[in-house]
């Protein structure tokens, strides 16, 4: 009897730990499902800077294909909260190609693809990218410069 209640207890606090956890998964970022995922690349390590626009809490993410990758062939090799104070976010990049995807925080605390991507690549000399991301549409709220970095020597990523 003692042994059945206990059990009981178990079984009971493992659902509960369950259906807690559930938002969490909800909660992360999948940039892996949005449609566009602006591509850049380069044989030599990159530097890159992201801004956004006060008000909206936004997330870049980073990722390479790899046809053994567990998110529809998508590794996220770098990902990175963006200020919603408009302070730019900067790091580095090592060689390769890379897919960069921003996603904004909706109500219910889920990550949303952006509707609008735009890249302004021919814009500046030297860049490797420089992206636009709206949530509908324009305006710019995150923009990303990608160059490439001369100081930098890291190997390729695979």
């Amino acid at each position: 009897m003692k042994l059945l209640r206990i059990a009981r207890y178990f079984s009971i606090a493992a659902t509960l730990a369950m259906l807690i956890s559930r938002p969490a998964f909800a909660e992360q970022g999948r940039p892996w499902l949005c449609r566009d995922k602006p591509v850049f690349s380069s044989n030599r390590s990159m530097k890159y800077q992201v801004t956004a626009r006060p008000g909206r809490q936004w997330r870049i993410f980073f990722m390479q294909y790899s046809p053994d990758a567990a998110h529809d062939g998508f590794d996220i090799v770098n990902s990175r909260d963006i200020a919603t104070r408009g302070d730019p976010v900067a790091g580095n990049l090592a060689a390769g190609r890379y897919f960069a995807v921003a996603l904004y925080r909706g109500s219910g605390g889920h990550w949303i693809c952006p509707d609008y991507t735009h890249d302004d690549r021919d814009s500046k000399l030297g860049e490797l990218s420089n992206l636009c991301y709206g949530q509908d549409g324009p305006p710019c709220l995150v923009k990303l410069q990608v160059k490439p970095d001369h100081h930098l020597t890291t190997p390729p990523a695979r």
